[in-house]
């Protein structure tokens, strides 16, 4: 049974931090989509909910200098969590924008007050992610890690400089080669069509390719990520598998 004195509010705020800042970084649960008054009753939520599962001792402190130096420790907590995580998405998010660079979609933006201009495609992918990310259970995975961390790491604990900084290189490498991987499919078919068109220019010069290529190079493109739209699905998926297991180690080890 919880008994919500001084020390337990100050427990519940400080988890509600590490779970906000963390929230607020992953697309699919930050997204633009949702309001920021409802990022911050979710993290409240989790904190809650975090706290009824995991016994988590209350913070036995009423000095403001510690009091901040915790909540700054948590922040930083769930923004490096929240940033290894979000690296899965921006690996979808790398591969949309090259796609749309590559069929000639980089002209169509889509503006959004929450965030720079970004293409359609790169906006289609991070919802395809994050839709493909909660269908594998990643919420609910996600949920049972930051229970981890704080068995692992009690709140006021983390210490930034324990982390090693090959991990984030990891992370960040194998984030950018899957983007790269995902958008090859596309990439060839654009690389023949241009090839083509070159060709054709060569041999039938009163053909205006200009006029041509750019809506061909759409369409095959289109015609391309479609088609290789099961095969991305399949590879995004063992890769997510594989990336929210590094994630899980991460929480759980770096106290």
């Amino acid at each position: 049974m919880i008994v919500l004195d001084v020390h337990t509010v100050l427990t519940v705020s400080l988890i509600a931090l590490r779970v906000f800042s963390f929230v607020v970084l992953v697309p699919a649960f930050g997204t633009f989509f949702i309001p920021g008054s409802v990022r911050v009753f979710l993290s409240l939520g989790l904190a809650f909910s975090l706290m009824f599962l995991v016994k988590v001792d209350p913070v036995n402190t009423t000095s403001l200098p510690e009091i901040l130096a915790m909540a700054l420790q948590e922040v930083l907590f769930g923004f490096t969590a929240g940033f290894l995580l979000r690296l899965l998405f921006d690996a979808v998010l790398v591969a949309g924008e090259i796609i749309a660079v590559h069929t000639g979609l980089g002209f169509l933006t889509m503006f959004l007050p929450q965030q720079p201009q970004a293409t359609v495609m790169a906006g289609f992918s991070t919802l395809l992610a994050s839709t493909l990310f909660l269908t594998l259970g990643g919420a609910e995975t996600v949920f049972l890690g930051l229970a981890e961390s704080l068995k692992r790491v009690p709140p006021g604990s983390f210490d930034l400089y324990s982390l090693d900084g090959e991990v984030f290189l990891k992370f960040f490498y194998e984030s950018f080669s899957m983007g790269v991987k995902i958008a090859l499919p596309v990439l060839i078919a654009a690389l023949l069509t241009n090839v083509i068109l070159a060709v054709v220019n060569r041999f039938i010069p009163q053909i205006n390719v200009f006029m041509v290529g750019l809506p061909l190079q759409i369409a095959v493109g289109l015609v391309v990520f479609a088609l290789s739209l099961p095969v991305m699905g399949f590879v995004l998926a063992s890769y997510m598998r594989d990336h929210i297991l590094d994630f899980l180690r991460f929480v759980s080890l770096s106290g």
